[in-house]
C-alpha cells in the first residue's frame, strides 16, 4: 500500500485494491496590514502579523476504486460538524506547524446507479488554518524555605576530674541548677539511674557535681557512690 497522507479521519492511499486520493490542491495565504490615514500625506501601513491560510482540495470517492463513498464522506462531515481540527499530513510530515479545520464541503454526486446506490462522489473541501494554542507558562513561586529552628546550646561537657558514678536509690530525685535546696529544678532523676559525678560540694546539704551546671543530693539516703 502506498500511503499519500491523511486528514479529517480519511487516509489517502493508492494500492491494488483501493485508490483514494485528492487533486486540485491549492493553498492561499496573506498578511494582515492596517492602513492609517495621515492628513495631507500618503497613508501609513502597519504590519499586524500573518493572516490565516486556507486550502482547497477535491477528493474523489468512487466504489469503482474500492472506496465506499458514503463512509468516507461521513468521516469528513463529522470532522466538520463537530468542530474538530488536526494536522494535514502529506507523506510523513504535516504541511504546517499548525492545525486545520474544514469550513465547508461541496458534494457533487457524479454517479448514482439504477437502484439508487451512490457509486461516485466528488467532495470539494475548503479548509482553514487553526494555529496551535499558545499555552501560557505558569511560573510557580518557590516555596519559602522553612526557617531553621534555633539550636539550644548545650553546656560543654565538664573537664573536671571524675569522682565516680552514683546510683539513684529513691523513686524520684531532683536535679538542680545550683547546689542548694532553693536551686531551680533542671530535671527529675529516677530510681536505679546512674550518672557520672565530678566532685562534692557542701552547702545546706552535700551535693554531687554532675557537670554542665547540674547538681543532685549527696545524702546517702538518696544516692550511692561508686568511686573511680
Amino acid at each position: 500500500m502506498g500511503k499519500i497522507g491523511s486528514f479529517g479521519g480519511v487516509t489517502f492511499e493508492v494500492s491494488s485494491n483501493k485508490v483514494l486520493t485528492f487533486n486540485d490542491f491549492s493553498r492561499n495565504g496573506s498578511a494582515r496590514w492596517s492602513v492609517h490615514d495621515i492628513n495631507q500625506k500618503k497613508p501609513m501601513p502597519e504590519f499586524l502579523g500573518p493572516g490565516q491560510d486556507s486550502l482547497s482540495i477535491k477528493v474523489k470517492l468512487s466504489s469503482y476504486l474500492g472506496v465506499n463513498p458514503l463512509i468516507e464522506l461521513n468521516k469528513l462531515r463529522s470532522f466538520r460538524d463537530n468542530g474538530k481540527y488536526g494536522s494535514f499530513i502529506i507523506g510523513n510530515s504535516s504541511i504546517s506547524s499548525g492545525y486545520w479545520y474544514i469550513e465547508d464541503i461541496t458534494e457533487t454526486y457524479n454517479h448514482v446507479d439504477g437502484k439508487g446506490r451512490i457509486i461516485s462522489i466528488e467532495a470539494t473541501l475548503n479548509i482553514k488554518e487553526y494555529p496551535k494554542p499558545v499555552v501560557a507558562k505558569v511560573t510557580q513561586k518557590p516555596k519559602p524555605k522553612p526557617k531553621p529552628k534555633p539550636q539550644v546550646k548545650k553546656p560543654p561537657p565538664s573537664k573536671k576530674k571524675r569522682l565516680g558514678v552514683i546510683t539513684i536509690k529513691v523513686g524520684m530525685l531532683n536535679c538542680r541548677a545550683t547546689p542548694s535546696l532553693k536551686g531551680r529544678i533542671v530535671k527529675v532523676l529516677r530510681k536505679n539511674q546512674k550518672y557520672t559525678v565530678y566532685g562534692i560540694k557542701k552547702t545546706d546539704i552535700p551535693w554531687y557535681d554532675m557537670g554542665g551546671g547540674k547538681w543532685t543530693s549527696a545524702v546517702s539516703k538518696y544516692t550511692s557512690l561508686k568511686k573511680g
